[in-house]
């Protein structure tokens, strides 16, 4: 409950910044996203390493604020699913074995981005790029191959930086369509308690995502 009253609240500091703004768009965004997990141990016996990724999908409500010519700061709400898949081989406990575990998590981020356009490279359509950080807030966790069990516990917030861009285009006075492609890089260790029985280890998430969005 906290989790949806902190989102609520950071909406409503939003909108009543976006109200005080002159020539804010609002908007929404849905696309597919590519899921993946980076590792690392800090022991020599146990051999930690993700194991593919996921197709996942990202949707989100957004608010534009234009601070400068080209230059606008980008705030929203997205929710984002990720999944973090991983094999272990500890050859103490497993007899060398390779065991494989995914889980699936759910996310609240709150993005707040730098935007940075060009001028129209064609009629009505402008390039733009994007950088910023975006907080998480994990909402739930499913583990999907139980088994051993390499995670007990999933941090509760995790912090990605963001880096991306794409086109956008008019289609009306005051209605603009884009695509981009927006990579998200998690700064922090998403394991909270792991199973003792292995070396200390470390995942971090990482999120390619195709973005449509419609502002207006």
């Amino acid at each position: 409950m906290k989790k949806y009253i902190f989102s609520a609240i950071i909406l409503m500091v939003i909108g009543q910044f976006a109200t005080a703004q002159q020539d804010y768009r609002i908007g929404i965004k849905v696309g597919p996203s590519l899921s993946l997990s980076r590792t690392s141990t800090d022991g020599n016996n146990t051999d930690i390493q993700k194991d593919g990724s996921a197709i996942k999908f990202l949707i989100g409500a957004f608010v534009d604020l234009p601070f400068k010519e080209n230059y606008i700061l980008h705030a929203g709400l997205n929710f984002a699913s990720k999944a973090t898949r991983i094999s272990l081989t500890d050859p103490g406990v497993l007899a060398g074995q390779t065991v494989s575990e995914r889980y699936d998590h759910e996310y609240l981020q709150l993005p707040l981005l730098l935007k940075l356009y060009t001028n129209e490279v064609i009629l009505d359509t402008k390039v733009f790029f994007n950088f910023g950080v975006v907080p998480e807030i994990r909402l739930n966790t499913d583990n999907e191959t139980p088994g051993v069990g390499f995670v007990s516990e999933f941090q509760s917030v995790d912090l990605s930086g963001n880096f991306g861009g794409g086109l956008e285009r008019s289609i009306g006075v005051n209605t603009r369509v884009y695509a981009g492609l927006n990579y998200y890089i998690g700064f922090l260790n998403q394991v909270k308690t792991q199973n003792p029985i292995y070396d200390d280890f470390k995942v971090k998430s990482s999120l390619f995502s195709l973005e449509f969005g419609i502002k207006f």
